[in-house]
């Protein structure tokens, strides 16, 4: 393993600018055996004073900021903006957590006995590169206060921000408790096939999953997978057009498009289906790149959107805008609007990672709804409309794991976040998120 490096790039230029070396598999052995004992020290602490810690790292991201942000938009190209809300956001997750886990793990009592709610040791976490501190703390939060260890395998481009999150956590939390793994694929897999890895948490690609998630159940462990949203974003015929569009040019652009939530196929009615279409293209001409616009985080998944783009363009779907990655330097790609999507080519059954809208004309709310279910990756949709009740008769069809009503497709703290199909299993946030970190035992 230590012949290859984790590499930092920054996506604006192209320029290289930090490298870690992969560990040796006897340095990974080294972390595992130091997470089993901290793990056994920690799931017998009271869930009071895990809350305590966790606290105090959310104390912790606020105070490193300044050096978080910076490394967050340098690493994948965010604003800087766009990077302190991410922070702040983490640290808010960890609060979140902090005072709902003693109640939400609280034993529960019925008529028979009760279940008593136990830690399952130490938890594995593979972490994406579009919302590096986010996406490592959301599983981190709460496994800890679940009473676990966490190993993190970080992505491969964002090794120095992530390597700020794992000094943090050394500074408020116990020896072991949290640690990166600075590990290549053998190693991740190594990691997993570890009697001392009691359990697998990934967000990633289907094939990354497919892959993980084969060797978590060969090895009889629970996995939460994680694994790409190609959501579906529906206007029907008495929507606020201008606001959908807004929300719908916003959702293709924030994180350059780079979000497992966001919207990616836009299925509209055909009675509003020219003036949505129309103020659409209004409203992304306004992400211009460099400013509003910020690159895709590495030069393969422009490469990527570019082909996937010039595959639907040449199975019939049309460019109204954008469509060609700029030249010069840096991962720029600009906002996209694909006309006359349909099933059978990239811009309706793959997911875009990046900021290309396609729009996929519907005839009645039914057609809506089966065009909205025929992608396999969907986590989050929404659903414009005037007519909540309306709405909400439709939400109750589609196979997405959130629906959002007139705003475009999030997560809550409060609600669980899973997916469906080919987007993973498993629940994180809320309190079926925490309880996934957690072993049910009856007691009667």
């Amino acid at each position: 393993m230590t012949e290859h490096h984790f590499v930092s790039c920054d996506p604006r230029t192209g320029e290289i600018f930090g490298e870690r070396p992969h560990w040796s598999m006897g340095r990974l052995q080294d972390a595992l055996a130091l997470a089993t004992a901290a793990s056994q020290r920690w799931m017998h602490t009271d869930a009071t004073q895990r809350s305590e810690r966790l606290l105090a790292l959310a104390e912790a991201l606020e105070r490193a900021l300044p050096s978080l942000a910076p490394s967050i938009s340098r690493e994948m190209g965010k604003g800087l903006l766009a990077a302190e809300d991410e922070v702040v956001r983490a640290a808010k997750w960890c609060r979140f957590m902090a005072q709902q886990a003693p109640g939400w793990l609280a034993d529960e009592h019925n008529d028979t006995g009760q279940i008593l709610r136990r830690p399952l040791g130490v938890v594995l976490a593979v972490t994406p590169w579009n919302y590096p501190v986010w996406q490592m703390l959301r599983p981190l939060a709460a496994a800890l206060a679940a009473g676990n260890a966490v190993l993190i395998k970080p992505a491969c481009n964002v090794a120095q921000t992530s390597a700020l999150v794992e000094a943090l956590c050394r500074d408020v939390l116990p020896v072991g408790l949290m640690q990166c793994l600075w590990v290549d694929e053998l190693g991740t897999h190594a990691a997993l096939a570890s009697l001392d890895v009691a359990m697998l948490v990934c967000t990633g690609s289907e094939n990354t999953g497919r892959q993980l998630g084969a060797l978590a159940g060969h090895h009889l462990k629970p996995a939460v997978l994680e694994l790409g949203g190609n959501n579906a974003f529906i206007v029907l015929d008495d929507a606020d057009i201008d606001t959908a569009a807004g929300a719908a040019a916003e959702s293709r652009c924030v994180n350059a498009g780079q979000a497992c939530t966001a919207a990616k196929r836009f299925i509209v009615h055909q009675a509003v289906a020219a003036a949505f279409t129309s103020a659409l293209v209004e409203a992304m001409a306004s992400y211009r790149c460099g400013v509003a616009l910020p690159p895709l985080a590495r030069a393969d998944l422009r490469h990527k959107l570019g082909l996937q783009v010039d595959a639907s363009l040449a199975a019939g779907a049309r460019c109204l805008s954008g469509g060609q990655a700029v030249n010069g330097r840096g991962y720029y790609y600009p906002a996209t609007v694909l006309a006359d999507a349909r099933p059978g080519m990239p811009a309706f059954d793959e997911e875009l990672f990046g900021p290309v809208a396609a729009i996929t004309v519907a005839e009645s709310d039914a057609a809506a709804v089966q065009l909205a279910n025929a992608a396999r990756q969907q986590l989050a949709a929404s659903i414009w409309s005037a007519d909540r009740h309306r709405a909400q008769y439709l939400a109750r069809q589609l196979k997405a794991g959130t629906v959002c009503f007139n705003r475009r497709p999030s997560s809550r703290f409060e609600l669980p976040f899973t997916g469906s199909d080919a987007s993973g299993y498993g629940s994180t946030l809320g309190r079926d998120g925490l309880l996934t970190f957690t072993r049910p035992v009856g007691w009667m």
